[in-house]
């Protein structure tokens, strides 16, 4: 068991890696009434092919989020319920590279923490809850392909890649769930949902020695057998797609976003670093102190929905801008004018940089303030290969060259994409 104190942010953080090779994080929170805990496996959307124990398999598109929604369901009910009666708010969501199944409440912390970690570790399908669950998860594929905001960036990420399985929905197509059986639920579960690729984080105010014993004590009645795991990755093209695509919809006002794909091979602690550095940079341009922001809505290129950010991961990367705009075209042509006259000259300052510091570093000081914030972040940053409590290192070490440097790098027009969308 290993006990960090963070002393600038009076922080304690005490973790320990069981037998079964689960990896259980505890942060300890006095006087808070919450708790909140999260139980992750490192399996996402993008994880369709893989090798274990010898055996290939490409499984079918979809399946970490339609075996999401099939972890609740068990023989005697539905999960969701029994949180409820234990007085707790449980969730869960699937992302590109992870699962996590949560909840959160004020008393009963051990009888849902059972709960929990009983129904993510005790699988149970049959054809017929499948063939149902096909039909629930093909009307919310067809939801959010009714949705502007989402066809509009599905419709991007499968522009900016050419072959990289984040152009593929989470949530699958109409076709590759049908082809889903209980037998791929079951091999995705055994493999996946072993302890050593999974972490338990746990936040509130417990005693330490009794939350541990109670975990390492479920987790020994777990019939584990480590499964040598291979995961395929596809070696994406570094050229766009598509250079252009138009959508027509049915909406009340035209929409475009603007993507560059970023092609890199940086380690965990530089893409932590470049992912703080670029939004800096995008906050210093295009953000709500910004002259060219309001030059963007004076010329009615842009409204206050206009959105922009970059997402970094080990094996993809982009920044996306999204407007709405009755001018699509020209938003656009806005946009890249601005990014090159900022890329020729001095534009960014040591008191543009110091002042964002202060903002992040202030709103990341009262997030810890939040069971919920601490619990996801921690894991996002656990899984990413860094550190929640690192934060304010990483962000005192950037400098105005390094978001110079980033901004003229990570915004390449030979690696951009437009998506237009306009009214059917």
């Amino acid at each position: 068991m290993t006990v960090k104190y963070y002393e600038a942010l009076e922080e304690t953080v005490i973790s320990k890696t069981l037998p079964n090779g689960l990896e259980v994080i505890y942060v300890k929170k006095p006087g808070f009434n919450k708790k909140f805990a999260t139980y992750t496996t490192r399996f996402g959307s993008v994880d369709n092919h893989f090798t274990v124990d010898g055996v290939t398999h490409k499984i079918p598109d979809g399946i970490a989020h339609f075996l999401e929604h099939k972890m609740f369901e068990k023989e005697d009910g539905d999960v969701f319920h029994k949180f409820s009666e234990h007085g707790a708010s449980a969730n869960a969501f699937t992302s590109f590279d992870r699962t996590s199944y949560l909840f959160s409440c004020t008393d009963n912390f051990y009888d849902n923490l059972k709960l929990l970690m009983d129904m993510v570790e005790e699988p149970y399908f049959t054809d017929q809850s499948v063939e149902k669950e096909v039909g629930i998860i093909n009307e919310e594929i067809k939801m959010y392909q009714d949705n502007p905001g989402y066809k509009l960036f599905s419709t991007m990420m499968e522009s900016l890649y050419n072959t990289h399985p984040v152009r593929i929905d989470i949530a699958g197509t109409l076709e590759s769930i049908q082809q889903i059986t209980k037998e791929d639920l079951y091999l995705c579960h055994e493999t996946f949902y072993a302890p050593n690729n999974m972490v338990l984080i746990v936040v509130g105010d417990l005693d330490d020695s009794e939350l541990f014993s109670f975990i390492e004590t479920h987790q020994s009645k777990r019939n584990h057998d480590p499964k040598e795991l291979t995961l395929h990755t596809v070696t994406e093209e570094n050229h766009v797609h598509d250079k252009e695509k138009t959508i027509k919809m049915n909406v009340s006002d035209d929409r475009v976003m603007l993507g560059y794909k970023y092609n890199h091979d940086l380690d965990d602690a530089s893409l932590l670093k470049l992912d703080f550095t670029m939004m800096f940079a995008l906050e210093m341009v295009f953000g709500a102190k910004s002259q060219y922001f309001y030059d963007l809505i004076d010329e009615n290129l842009v409204d206050d929905s206009f959105q922009y950010g970059f997402q970094g991961e080990s094996d993809f990367s982009h920044t996306l801008f999204i407007a709405h705009s009755e001018k699509p075209e020209e938003t656009i042509q806005r946009i890249q004018a601005i990014i090159d006259e900022v890329k020729n000259t001095d534009y960014f300052t040591e008191e543009m940089l110091q002042s964002e510091k202060r903002e992040t570093i202030g709103d990341y000081l009262s997030s810890l303030n939040s069971p919920e914030y601490i619990a996801n972040q921690y894991t996002k940053y656990l899984l990413d290969g860094g550190n929640l409590y690192d934060i304010p290192n990483i962000v005192d070490s950037i400098t105005v060259d390094d978001v110079k440097d980033a901004f003229n790098t990570v915004l390449n027009d030979d690696y951009a994409s437009v998506v237009m969308m306009k009214n059917a």
